[in-house]
């Protein structure tokens, strides 16, 4: 087998992840459940792509200049990515975060230089009430004319990005009959529906948020500890053009889904994942064999 010729830049080893086919935690009858190893992205998560494309296509646009300080709030995913790209691209990144994030994801975003600000939680919770005061401090940091917001939650170059998840799924697998995906700025979910819809595909797209947080399908938000989903508010992407149905999921299901996952499948992956996968395991019952 050739391995891959060298690349120039850890930028160019965004993408191009592996899927896998579980085997173990698919109950029988059930439809194939296929999932994409996106932890094979520089720092273990699809974000990457969302921050290389909103970066490259602010400093395409001019909106983002050398010398230029570029800021987010983030839960620490996103913000560990674009303190990697910014780092590379040598912008200085001054992201906020909160305490009701992993230390992991707080750490990794200063070992890459960031600037991290840290906006305290309520009681450690991530709550509609901490994103008010995220906005708050964004909207103080933009008062410098020299500042950049990537602003994830509005920003399309972000779908731009996550649609290569698209692309890559209807080559490594082709047919698709339902895509789950947990929303926080529901940029991934509405990026994969749009590439697989561009594809032909037929794909029931469902979107997902943690039953303690089930503002998508009750219009209030909670608190909650599945990190990176469920905001609090409707975010701006997610519009009825690309996605079927909102299911909710206990985040408690979630965490046990990735524990199993782990030990079954081999797979590491967050709660956010463990909700995707829980609510992938329901679908393949109801769709049944033959199906993906």
């Amino acid at each position: 087998m050739t391995s891959p010729a060298p690349v120039d830049s850890v930028l160019h080893a965004i993408g191009r992840t592996p899927v896998l086919r579980l085997r173990k935690i698919v109950p029988p009858n059930s439809a194939d459940v296929v999932v994409k190893l996106e932890y094979f992205n520089p720092t273990g998560s699809y974000k990457d792509r969302m921050a290389l494309a909103m970066i490259e296509g602010a400093e395409k646009r001019g909106t983002l200049r050398k010398g230029m300080r570029v800021v987010e709030y983030t839960g620490g995913s996103t913000g560990s990515s674009l303190a990697m790209v910014c780092a590379i691209k040598g912008y200085p990144f001054h992201p906020l975060s909160s305490d009701a994030f992993a230390q992991e994801k707080l750490d990794t975003m200063r070992a890459f230089g960031a600037d991290l600000e840290i906006v305290p939680s309520d009681g450690g919770k991530v709550t509609p009430a901490l994103f008010d005061r995220f906005k708050a401090r964004i909207a103080e940091l933009m008062k410098d004319p020299n500042t950049f917001w990537t602003d994830q939650f509005n920003n399309r170059d972000a779908l731009d990005g996550y649609a290569n998840i698209g692309h890559e799924l209807a080559e490594q697998i082709g047919h698709v009959d339902a895509y789950v995906g947990a929303v926080g700025s529901a940029g991934m979910l509405v990026g994969v529906s749009r590439a697989l819809k561009a594809a032909g595909s037929k794909a029931r797209i469902i979107a997902l948020e943690p039953s303690q947080s089930p503002s998508l399908t009750t219009g209030k938000g909670g608190p909650h500890r599945v990190e990176g989903t469920a905001a609090g508010f409707w975010p701006p992407h997610l519009t009825e053009d690309f996605y079927d149905e909102v299911r909710v999921i206990d985040e408690n299901d979630g965490k046990a889904m990735a524990r199993r996952v782990a030990k079954e499948e081999g797979v590491f992956a967050g709660t956010s994942s463990g909700v995707n996968l829980f609510a992938a395991l329901g679908l393949a019952r109801e769709l049944g064999p033959a199906k993906v």
